[in-house]
């Protein structure tokens, strides 16, 4: 069964840049974050209903990758607290997917909003990244997922995720 990293947190944490390095240095397969592909197509525009949508093709494109290792750019935990927080409740089909995860297969890295907020067009929340990243955190610890706090700037906030890389997730047997 492949062991999945998945890189969460709130906006401009560094998640992509950070997945995309890992892949590259552990040659491991990457899938992307969906949201950005569908929204584009959407002129960055959407809703609720579209949040489902999301959520359903990004795990389909995670449940057809069967690689041994694979680093994941946010998952449906992701699309959760944005429901949450946007619209107040997150769709049943979405909190069913992420009861069926495997939690001995999946190792998350919460990124810390430490790090100065860039803007993107798909960026909603620069004022609201420590309330999100603390609603990121309680969601880990409720749903017993492993996980491990990214912080810092720079090179050591890579060498922070490349530790615990070593650490936790690839030495786990």
């Amino acid at each position: 069964m492949p062991r999945k990293l998945i890189l969460i947190g709130p906006e401009s944490t560094g998640k992509t840049t950070l997945s995309v390095h890992l892949a590259k240095l552990y040659n491991f397969d990457l899938i992307a974050e969906y949201s950005r592909e569908y929204l584009s197509k959407k002129n960055n525009s959407y809703d609720y209903e579209d949040l489902k949508k999301i959520a359903i093709q990004q795990n389909q494109i995670e449940k057809n990758n069967n690689s041994e290792k694979i680093i994941i750019d946010t998952d449906l935990l992701t699309i959760k607290i944005w429901s949450e927080f946007k619209y107040g409740s997150c769709d049943s089909e979405i909190e069913k997917i992420i009861s069926s995860y495997d939690r001995n297969n999946r190792y998350y890295l919460l990124l810390k909003d430490d790090i100065k907020w860039e803007y993107d067009p798909l960026r909603e929340n620069k004022n609201d990244r420590s309330e999100i990243f603390l609603l990121f955190k309680k969601l880990l610890e409720k749903e017993r997922l492993n996980f491990s706090i990214i912080t810092g700037t720079g090179v050591s906030r890579v060498n922070n995720a490349i530790k615990i890389v070593e650490e936790r997730f690839l030495h786990k047997n």
